[in-house]
């Protein structure tokens, strides 16, 4: 997104970039997964997982909303404090409609309560979300 005169204007977004963040968010979730069983369950086959139903979120939220992000909160440290809040309100809009039809594309449910809802949204990810969010907009820096 780009702002101009108090107007925010959407860039577009082409095949291989919304490509690329679906790919590059799939991949990082497997990775990520992987790893977190290799450290809390000592599975050393480093077998990640995901859902394919990612994909589209996060082809678009990590192109459209990291630019929405960056046009609402230009202070660094803010935005970035920020990220967590935004993971959590797309896994509230997705992950709760998606619960009360008995599916699930993510579980947090194995963490103790209060430090996860309804197994939608872990509380102990945040520094995760922050990281994420940075290494993000350092990758479209670089590329985009």
């Amino acid at each position: 997104m780009e702002k101009t005169n108090s107007k925010i204007h959407f860039r577009v977004m082409y095949i291989p970039e919304i490509l690329f963040w679906g790919m590059f968010g799939i991949c990082a979730e497997v990775a990520f997964t992987a790893f977190f069983d290799l450290i809390t369950k000592k599975k050393i086959n480093l077998m990640g997982h995901t859902s394919f139903w990612m994909f589209p979120i996060y082809a678009f939220g990590l192109s459209y909303g990291f630019d929405l992000a960056e046009s609402i909160i230009t202070n660094d440290i803010v935005r970035y404090l920020s990220y967590p809040i935004w993971v959590w309100i797309i896994e509230i809009l997705v992950g709760y409609p998606l619960l009360k039809q008995g599916i699930r594309l993510w579980d947090y449910s194995y963490l103790p309560k209060g430090k996860q809802w309804k197994g939608i949204i872990s509380f102990i990810h945040f520094p995760v979300w922050i990281i994420l969010g940075i290494v993000v907009e350092y990758i479209k820096q670089i590329l985009i």
